[in-house]
């Protein structure tokens, strides 16, 4: 009877711990992102970078993240170099910032390398990840990373923890997908093109720290 009850107790002191787990896990009914609200936090002009194009998300991306807060800006600076800045923004939604290699793959991109690299923002490392993608004769370059409140990773383990565990605490949990990225011409002018997209991001990346919630 003594071994019995023990069970008992172990069983329900693990459903306690459980339950809860699975409730975050489950969901899946998150309101909705005003995604117009964050582009319009982030600035058209970022040091000599000036936007020059705008766009929501394509098919693919909101059937892959279930979501159409997205958002996608074209920059370009005085030497004529582009780089895209591409937002994809929920709240209480662990599902929509999906690793974009997802994406790509969908659409016909290869994915040729991909490592964690720390750019410097305002002279701290910040760790994000990078892609390099190619699609017939075409290059990309994409740095990204993952928030979700005040926390920044390159890691989307700790980003879906993050999340859960601010559902497991029932505080709100905005999160992101952030990526900056250029084209590449061919492999001999990769270095010139991540050159830019580094300065890019020099920029981008703390205007979008202080737009996003």
């Amino acid at each position: 009877m003594k071994n019995l009850r023990t069970r008992y107790l172990v069983a329900i002191a693990a459903g306690l711990v459980v339950a809860p787990l699975a409730l975050a896990l489950q969901y899946s009914a998150p309101p909705p992102a005003d995604v117009g609200s964050v582009s319009k936090a982030i600035p058209n002009t970022l040091g000599p970078w000036r936007a020059v194009s705008e766009r929501g998300p394509t098919d693919l991306e909101k059937k892959i993240l279930e979501t159409d807060a997205i958002f996608t800006r074209t920059y370009a600076s005085g030497d004529g170099a582009e780089c895209d800045l591409s937002v994809v923004y929920a709240r209480d939604n662990r599902r929509v910032a999906h690793p974009p290699e997802l994406c790509y793959k969908g659409s016909g991109w290869s994915v040729e390398e991909k490592k964690v690299v720390e750019l410097s923002i305002d002279g701290r490392p910040f760790p994000v990840n990078r892609l390099l993608l190619v699609r017939g004769g075409a290059r990309l370059w994409v740095y990204y990373w993952y928030k979700v409140g005040g926390k920044n990773s390159a890691s989307y383990a700790l980003m879906q923890w993050n999340i859960i565990k601010s559902h497991l605490l029932f505080h709100a949990s905005d999160s992101a997908l952030i990526r900056v990225s250029a084209f590449s011409p061919a492999p001999d002018r990769d270095k010139v093109v991540l050159a830019a997209l580094d300065r890019f991001a020099a920029v981008a990346v703390p205007a979008v720290l202080r737009g996003l919630p």
